[in-house]
């Protein structure tokens, strides 16, 4: 279901991914989708945080490589290697901000929390990382960490996602050496 909703999104744009539109696509009867979400906009939600997620994972890995310079290098090949091994949530990510996708007020308790609380891991991370670099987590720190983890490797794959095409392997070793200079 999260699939299905996830490519009705893509090809027809944020309000494409109805319960009727979802249930037609996947063969899933509409009241089993709102026995399992409750709702449209809890199921989106949960296909934001399963993308998010998703992109984390290898990220929270590579900064906790050792040294901080091959930290910050690893953390933003992964996000390059998660855009490749799993495009069309890539393409999610940069193609819609979470508000563009609920319709309805804020998802409420448990899920609320949980969406409030996604990225205190990557926050956490990015900000030992800045401390291991720089000395000290300051603004200037920050934002030249999340230059190099996030907006270098996202911005190298981004028209890729947007055209629906998987970013090319070549543009690793780019980025790569992109990575390097910067942190340099």
């Amino acid at each position: 279901m999260l699939d299905v909703a996830r490519d009705l999104l893509l090809e027809d744009g944020a309000h494409a991914a109805t319960i009727e539109a979802i249930s037609k696509a996947s063969g899933a009867p509409t009241g089993s989708i709102y026995h399992r979400f409750g709702s449209r906009d809890e199921l989106v939600t949960r296909l934001w945080m399963r993308a998010v997620r998703r992109s984390q994972a290898a990220f929270l890995d590579a900064v906790a490589v050792g040294d901080p310079a091959a930290s910050a290098v690893q953390a933003g090949l992964s996000i390059f290697d998660f855009c490749r091994a799993q495009p069309r949530d890539a393409r999610l990510l940069v193609s819609f901000r979470y508000e563009d996708l609920v319709r309805a007020a804020p998802v409420q308790g448990a899920l609320a929390d949980e969406l409030r609380e996604i990225n205190r891991p990557v926050e956490a991370a990015v900000a030992e990382l800045a401390r291991a670099l720089y000395g000290r987590a300051t603004r200037s720190a920050l934002d030249h960490v999340l230059l190099v983890v996030f907006d270098l490797p996202y911005g190298a794959v981004r028209r890729h996602l947007i055209a629906g095409a998987q970013p090319p392997e070549r543009l690793r070793g780019d980025l790569a050496r992109a990575l390097r200079a910067a942190i340099a």
